[in-house]
């Protein structure tokens, strides 16, 4: 192989690399423009339940919508969506109230999205099944 060849393999490696990466970079930025929601959750912004004041405290610095789904074992379940500043969180007399509504708590589920979304079940594009999502801009959960 001679030093030409072997230069002409190198630059297509690089064109390959360079290209797949321009695929990555175009399919975020067409995501961030046609469908925001599915870059919207923040999770990570959600504190802990138990043992701080306020639970689910908002440790990001912007403000979030959280949401906090308690599933009993009668099917009784109650869901609350409120939107959090930073450092708010839900209200601890709220949750007992609620629990002790249940009668027997399964799961506790939270999850959270940036402003303006709606935490809400949406649809897996690959699956096809409803999964915890943020919901599109001005929809709110059924």
């Amino acid at each position: 192989m001679t030093t030409v060849e072997a230069k002409r393999n190198g630059q297509g490696c690089l064109w390959a690399v360079g290209t797949f990466f321009g695929f990555l970079v175009f399919g975020w930025v067409t995501m961030m423009w046609l469908q925001p929601e599915r870059l919207a959750n923040v999770n990570h912004c959600l504190g802990p339940v138990m043992d701080v004041e306020p639970p689910l405290q908002n440790t990001c610095d912007f403000a979030i919508n959280g949401e906090l789904c308690l599933y009993s074992k009668t099917s009784d379940d109650i869901c609350k969506t409120k939107r959090l500043e930073p450092g708010e969180g839900f209200d601890r007399a709220e949750i007992d109230a609620d629990l002790a509504r249940l009668g027997g708590l399964l799961r506790a589920e939270t999850y959270a999205c940036k402003l303006p979304f709606m935490p809400g079940m949406v649809e897996d594009m690959n699956t096809k099944r409803m999964k915890q999502g943020c919901l599109p801009e001005g929809e709110t959960r059924k």
